[in-house]
């Protein structure tokens, strides 16, 4: 079986070496030439930067001149969903939901929160979706006058790339003792987005101030997998299973129709859990989750696409899981004459 993995994050390295079994073909792309994901890859090609409507072509006649028989997606999910068809007519399956709707609803943070607040609102945080400054400013007002700190990013951001948090300590030379991270001050955020068009609106919210909480979902019709991560400290996390997540995810799984693996995440403020936002995709920590729970989601996965429901048991043992950083050779082309412009390492 030839399984292709469309640019995906570094540590989907760990999620082909669960999901690749006996027979096995896999194939790689990035844009990134230098990605990690091509070490656990059979075949590795890199891929062109392209607007949706272009990248949909590109893949399909990929997986044409490649006879690719499964698919994983991550770039452009939602319209390779708007697509399927023509994927599935091909002979290639899907690893991924297909409901374009459903997909369409939860890439969205807002309209991903309008849609839990049908069933779970005690769940979702106060926000403001903005679209000029004046709105950001009375945003900010409205909630710092409820909540320490407040934060923003764009309600369709992934991976929190446009995440920050608006921390006035961080001005004068007090911020010479800080790490900056994502934060930065009032004065800044305005200077930046009075030189923004808001083409993409912002979501203004409190800053959740506990600890994150990553699930791992896998739909089953008994007993779903669901493997909920605590970020502890550092590297540690700790997976146990609040009735609280647990039962959230169920209703969710439920209510969205969702079949192959996702992810929903958590945030708390004063012990109380709150949606941050959900991953119609295999997360980067899945590893962690199926280590500590002895499950092989990506695998079950692969088995369902293909018309298989292994009884595999799952139990909720609670424990605490980590990671270490393993070397390794990256290529062996001339560091000298490689030209690193543009390439995310």
């Amino acid at each position: 079986m030839r399984i292709w993995f469309n640019h995906w994050f570094s540590t989907a390295y760990h999620i082909i070496n669960m999901m690749k079994g006996e027979g096995d073909v896999i194939i790689g792309s990035s844009a990134n030439p230098l990605s990690v994901v091509g070490l656990a890859c059979d075949e590795w090609y890199i891929e062109p930067e392209l607007p949706e409507n272009e990248y949909v072509s590109f893949c399909l006649d990929f997986c044409r001149k490649n006879k690719i028989d499964v698919f994983v997606p991550r770039r452009g999910m939602n319209v390779i969903a708007l697509n399927a068809d023509r994927f599935i007519n091909m002979g290639v399956k899907l690893l991924m939901d297909t409901d374009s709707r459903m997909l369409g609803i939860l890439k969205n943070k807002e309209s991903a929160y309008k849609w839990f607040e049908d069933f779970a609102p005690e769940y979702v945080p106060l926000r403001f979706e903005v679209s000029s400054l004046e709105m950001f400013r009375e945003a900010y007002e409205r909630i710092t006058a409820e909540y320490e700190r407040a934060c923003f990013k764009f309600a369709d951001d992934e991976g929190a790339v446009s995440f920050r948090v608006i921390d006035n300590t961080m001005g004068g030379h007090e911020g010479l003792y800080k790490a900056p991270g994502l934060k930065i001050t009032y004065d800044a955020a305005q200077a930046i987005l009075s030189e923004y068009d808001f083409s993409r609106p912002l979501l203004v919210m409190p800053y959740l101030t506990g600890i994150e909480v990553s699930a791992d979902c896998f739909y089953r019709k008994k007993n779903s997998i669901i493997i909920p991560r605590y970020k502890a400290q550092g590297r540690i996390y700790s997976v146990k299973y609040e009735e609280s997540i647990v039962s959230l995810c169920e209703t969710f799984l439920s209510r969205s129709g969702l079949k192959m693996p996702c992810n929903v995440q958590f945030k708390f403020h004063n012990d109380k859990p709150y949606l941050l936002e959900v991953n119609t995709r295999m997360s980067g920590g899945i590893q962690l989750s199926c280590l500590a729970a002895d499950v092989n989601i990506p695998r079950l996965a692969l088995e369902r696409l293909m018309g298989k429901e292994p009884d595999v048991k799952f139990f909720r043992r609670e424990r605490m899981v980590s990671y270490i950083e393993t070397p390794v050779i990256a290529g062996e082309k001339n560091a000298r004459n490689f030209s690193f412009a543009g390439a995310e390492i």
